[in-house]
């Protein structure tokens, strides 16, 4: 088995504490569904918040 980049450790890190959180909200009764974006519509809703909360 190959070792994993740090690039690699951090996105799997960083999912599994996506994972856990959401869990932990259901089992407090609180439910959120999944929301994925593309790097490009991430972006474009960054630049939405900031010219709204930039004013």
């Amino acid at each position: 088995m190959k070792k994993m980049t740090d690039k690699q450790k951090a996105r799997l890190y960083q999912q599994r504490r996506n994972e856990n959180y959401r869990e932990s909200q259901r089992l407090q009764g609180f439910s959120a569904e999944l929301i994925t974006l593309t790097p490009q519509e991430a972006l474009r809703r960054i630049d939405e918040l900031r010219s709204h909360y930039e004013r």
